[in-house]
């Protein structure tokens, strides 16, 4: 019985582990949200944002890598919801070598960024001003199987059927 009940509390725990750390998510500017910033990135300069969205590409340079997000909502998870909704793109600049292979296009991401200004660059037929992020912490989500029939229990715990 004692072993049942240690499992379900991992389980449980297991369950509610945020993408970010809790003591992370308390260097984010509650007052700063991604619409704010979409708006004027350079007033923001120097502040912590939590935000996230859908990658739709990442370039590598020497010494750093650029990914290009489509902001989306985040959810109670601080994951970014399946919508259509979005107020804009956004750009995280990583100091470093981050593998293109792993940070492929549809994938989720979540970033508690610092607001480093804007960048403009071409999007199509226009420029577009991305605001810039330098992550502080980041959490990439993984490919869920949509196909696959899942029932929840209610704490947490889901269990998926693979056919």
């Amino acid at each position: 019985m004692r072993l049942f009940i240690l499992i379900i509390l991992i389980c449980f725990v297991a369950a509610c582990t945020r993408a970010i750390p809790q003591e992370s998510l308390k260097l984010a500017d509650p007052n700063l949200n991604f619409q704010m910033l979409i708006k004027d990135p350079e007033q923001y300069r120097g502040k912590i944002i939590l935000t996230g969205g859908q990658i739709l590409g990442t370039t590598t340079r020497e010494g750093e890598t650029w990914v290009e997000v489509l902001q989306k909502p985040l959810d109670w998870e601080n994951k970014p919801k399946d919508t259509d909704d979005s107020s804009g793109r956004f750009l995280i600049r990583f100091e470093s070598f981050a593998d293109p292979a792993i940070y492929t296009p549809g994938k989720k991401i979540t970033v508690l960024g610092e607001v480093m200004g804007k960048r403009v660059q071409p999007l199509k037929e226009m420029d577009y001003a991305y605001p810039v992020l330098t992550p502080r912490e980041h959490h990439l989500w993984k490919p869920e199987d949509s196909t696959s029939p899942r029932f929840h229990f209610g704490i947490g715990v889901g269990v998926g059927i693979h056919r």
